[in-house]
């Protein structure tokens, strides 16, 4: 962790010239007194008040930070040695404002100790705990360490806090946060010098770094005020990785979305001429319209840093390269005084150090207001980075919006803290006249909906789920069930209902979806569609082949009509067609249909695209069904699908983890059971890690791992895992009727019938399939289960058991098969 850490020797060489900044902030205020006294009477020994209070907190801090620095500087450097020296006069308070802070920012912005032990020996020994020092006293050292991001000064601070008893190694962290949270309350209000003074002596801590932020605040130089606001703005970002051009999509993407805007309504029209049967919007709808459209101009912006605003309303060329250049300028005077560090100077990334972070946000005198101000400063640019589809959907974007969930984690977690804190304000203030605020309004649906993006793309749906919900209650209050905004958040629910596998609930939504698009907007229109398309999907899942085929058929006609043959939409639509003739083993049709879709989306959005990945996987899933003759194509595409989404989405994302569980099962048509059980066993139990034993995606994928057990005769191990996964409850959330039956769980059955029949035990076989005959009785709706292909098979089965269990005394090793995969 600390191998590039400079020297001291060579750390000096750069803080010098942070403190000829600092020097020259305030020989600029002496200049400046020095001419102001000779514009008037006053006497040259005299110092205007403002200048007076500047000068002496600098010169204040400084000494009372020396202090402290002694005992640190001793134990890293003992031929280092400082004196105290007194004098008056601005020449000698500038020898101490050098010699001070010279001495002291050398060690503090020092990045840490050498390493872990030592800054363990540090803040022990500064406790005075007598050695050896037990294994639990070390972790408890080390957990302090690794928070205060081993700044010896804080280390020593927390040490002697320990040794005094105002807390025990355990209670540190807590009361740190205590100590800290208090003085920036007390500063907020009025209070008596003595306790300034004494909070003073407990932050010296921070007493370099509020010298390098007045240094900052003295200057009214707009690259100064700029760096100020980047500094508050970032602290309230995660403390690593804090990209620059997240800044710019912020202040950009407004220019963006509003030419993409307009780009849509002239399309809009054009597709509006090819619908036979527009439904008219009612009045209800045409007001509700009017009056977010007057909003917008009644609304006033949310607030910004100064470097993000467009106030000149410039072009968006213009806009990019302007913030760009105020933002590096400013971020410039922040490196230059240590108060943010270049993680990465090609790729525009910065990290601050955890104290520093955490200090910019809780300054002595730091108001709540202040606080929320910037919370929401900070939220505001962390969700106008974040484009609404369909823009934001190039590589670079995506990746992006992956590098944002540490920020958004920590702007959040800061802005519920606040309001906490706000809350407690209010109920302490007892007013007769109740509190005015917005609970949630317009610009929160907004930022939790693009948060809600992120949060879906990185794979944590609750999280994206609580958001959704607030933005759907707030749209139909506000909007009402039919408009087009109100139903697209709720189809971007239904999605996430899925990925949890709420899939009765989500079926549900999508119907009553449905059914508000054709009485609000028509069979015809693209909204109307793309719902159907959805609805068709879920029907699919659950078994009901019949329902799902027509709609989708009408989606892709619908879509084919007026978008045409190979726009995205009508290709998802293909794609999902071909799904159905997949699910009535139909593959030579279904193949046919999901390369079109492949072919089509490849071009369309590129072949790393996820909407193209999911076409590929499908299409090489459906192609295993049709001989050895594709299957080393199919393990090659396979394999590119798992390597792009280990790259993009991480090795343990749910789509990874089924990439793994397809590609172990194309292993194992090959021939190489072995090399498929390797892979498919862990990603089995990430999966039950992450998303819990009944997550339809677990139900899903651990048949076909056990199927390769039976393979390597491993049947005890795959016999236990067929039991675990066919109880009939455990579907009851993936089906569309109380009682009825859902695809995954047949398949499972299936596959222990085979299971049980290698192993000779014909009567429990024989049992499984006439109970699998049964429940193919209740799926598909109107009994249309017992027509499927997939019947003909169990009953062929059934006479295969009973065939050898007659004949039991002549059965062969060859007539121990397993049934065909389905």
């Amino acid at each position: 962790m600390f191998n590039d850490i400079p020297s001291p020797e060579a750390k000096v060489i750069e803080l010098l010239e942070h403190i000829k900044d600092l020097v020259a902030a305030t020989q600029s205020i002496d200049d400046l007194a020095t001419k102001e006294r000779r514009n008037s009477s006053v006497s040259r020994n005299t110092l205007t008040p403002a200048d007076a209070i500047h000068l002496q907190s600098v010169y204040s801090g400084i000494q009372h930070l020396a202090q402290d620095c002694i005992e640190v500087i001793e134990h890293f450097h003992p031929q280092w040695k400082m004196s105290s020296r007194s004098g008056t006069g601005s020449a000698i308070l500038y020898g101490e404002v050098f010699r001070m802070l010279f001495s002291s920012i050398i060690l503090l912005h020092i990045n840490g100790t050498s390493g872990d032990e030592e800054a363990n020996d540090l803040i022990l020994k500064a406790a005075e705990e007598p050695s050896p020092w037990t294994k639990t006293l070390k972790d408890s050292a080390s957990t302090i360490c690794q928070a205060l991001g081993f700044l010896p000064l804080a280390l020593v601070h927390a040490g002697k806090a320990i040794l005094l008893r105002l807390c025990s190694w355990d209670g540190y962290l807590a009361f740190f946060d205590r100590h800290t949270d208090r003085i920036r309350r007390d500063r907020s209000s009025s209070r008596d010098s003595r306790r300034i003074q004494e909070d003073d002596d407990s932050m010296n801590v921070f007493s370099s770094y509020e010298i390098l932020y007045r240094s900052l605040e003295v200057s009214g130089h707009q690259k100064f005020e700029d760096a100020i606001e980047l500094l508050q703005l970032f602290s309230y970002f995660h403390h690593q990785n804090i990209r620059v051009d997240v800044s710019v999509h912020a202040a950009t993407n407004p220019l963006r979305e509003e030419k993409a805007g307009v780009e849509q309504a002239k399309a809009d029209e054009e597709i509006q001429r090819k619908i036979p049967d527009s439904v008219r919007k009612t009045w209800t709808t045409w007001l509700r319209e009017l009056s977010i459209r007057l909003s917008r101009h009644l609304d006033s912006p949310p607030p910004l840093p100064a470097a993000l605003r467009n106030t000149d309303c410039l072009t968006l060329a213009h806009l990019e390269d302007e913030v760009n250049d105020r933002l590096r300028i400013a971020l410039v005077e922040l490196v230059k005084r240590s108060l943010i560090m270049s993680q990465d100077r090609a790729q525009g990334r910065y990290c601050m150090h955890p104290l520093v972070h955490k200090w910019v946000r809780e300054r002595a005198g730091m108001a709540t207001s202040q606080q929320a101000l910037w919370c929401q400063v900070s939220t505001t640019v962390l969700a106008r980075s974040i484009s609404f589809p369909p823009l934001g959907d190039t590589e670079f974007e995506r990746d992006m919006r992956r590098e944002l969930l540490p920020h958004i984690i920590h702007v959040r977690s800061c802005e519920s803290d606040i309001r906490k804190r706000l809350q407690e304000n209010r109920m302490r203030r007892r007013s007769l006249w109740p509190a005015l605020y917005v609970e949630f309004g317009k610009h929160q649906a907004l930022e939790s909906t693009r948060f809600s993006r992120v949060y879906s793309e990185c794979g944590l749906f609750k999280e994206a789920l609580q958001l959704q919900s607030k933005v759907r209650s707030f749209a139909i209050q506000a909007l009402g069930e039919g408009h087009p905004l109100a139903i697209r958040i709720s189809l971007f629910q239904t999605g996430t209902l899925y990925e949890l596998s709420r899939a009765s609930e989500a079926t549900r939504l999508q119907r009553r979806m449905y059914e508000v698009c054709l009485e609000s907007l028509g069979q015809h229109q693209p909204l109307t569609l793309t719902v159907a398309d959805m609805l068709a999907s879920s029907l699919c899942f659950m078994g009901q082949y019949s329902a799902s085929l027509s709609l989708h058929q009408k989606a892709v006609e619908g879509m084919t009509l007026i978008y045409g043959e190979r726009h995205v939409d009508t290709l998802k639509a293909i794609r999902n067609l071909a799904r159905v003739h997949l699910r009535y083993m139909e593959f030579s049709k279904s193949a046919e249909l999901g390369l079109i879709a492949w072919e089509g989306m490849k071009e369309e959005l590129g072949e790393a695209h996820v909407e193209t990945l999911i076409a590929l996987e499908d299409l090489a899933m459906t192609r295993i069904r049709l001989g050895k003759d594709y299957l080393p194509e199919c393990h090659d595409q396979m394999d590119f699908v798992l390597k792009q989404r280990e790259k993009v989405q991480g090795k343990e994302h749910p789509y990874t983890l089924l990439a793994i569980c397809n590609l172990g099962r194309v292993k194992s048509a090959m021939g190489q059971p072995e090399d498929a059980a390797r892979i498919m066993e862990q990603a089995v139990d990430i999966a039950e890690r992450n998303l819990g034993e009944n997550h339809y995606g677990v139900l899903a994928g651990k048949p076909h791992y056990a199927q390769v057990l039976v393979k390597l005769n491993q049947f005890e191990e795959a016999e236990e895992i067929f039991y675990t996964i066919t109880g009939k409850p455990q579907y009851q959330q993936f089906t569309d009727d109380e009682g009825g039956e859902h695809r995954d769980r047949l398949i499972a059955l299936w596959y222990l019938a085979g299971c049980l029949e290698k192993q000779g035990k014909f009567q429990k076989a024989l049992e499984t399939c006439q109970g699998l005959e049964q429940s193919l009785r209740d799926i598909g709706g109107k009994g249309l289960g017992t027509k499927h292909k997939f019947a003909a098979m169990v009953q062929e089965e059934i006479a295969k058991i009973q065939g050898l269990i007659k004949d039991k005394e002549e059965v062969s090793e060859s007539d121990l098969t397993v049934p065909a995969e389905i």
